[in-house]
């Protein structure tokens, strides 16, 4: 290869590099406890989805799952704040108030009677 098109191949992959580093990559995650949810962790606007998940592992603590993960737009957990009630629901859409409604939506359609939103996060980019 000339010194040219070396020079050319150079500049495509710098370009290419550029244009992959400077694109707005953001991740969500939301984990909960295996009993009611009383414990839960939140992640938004992370690198990729491994790292969202982890920091929703960590805030949530030993024995949690994740159970929603949202790579762009929000994501809601809803629980049913009944006495003795063991439902809840979580959903993701494209703005925080969609992602609410959804997610209460579940919870009530799950039979629950006093839903509330416990815990939301949005993705900036």
């Amino acid at each position: 290869m000339n010194k040219r098109n070396q020079l050319i191949a150079t500049l495509v992959l710098l370009a290419g590099g550029i244009f992959i580093a400077g694109q707005a990559m953001a991740a969500g995650a939301i984990a909960i406890d295996s009993a009611k949810g009383s414990r839960w962790g939140v992640a938004y606007d992370h690198p990729n989805m491994a790292s969202a998940e982890n920091r929703a592992l960590r805030e949530c603590g030993a024995g949690c799952k994740v159970v929603l993960r949202f790579p762009k737009g929000c994501g809601a957990y809803a629980i049913d704040r009944a006495r003795g009630s063991t439902i809840y629901a979580w959903a993701g859409d494209n703005s925080r108030a969609a992602a609410e409604r959804s997610a209460m939506s579940g919870c009530r359609n799950r039979g629950g009677t006093q839903c509330i939103i416990r815990a939301w996060g949005c993705n900036s980019r």
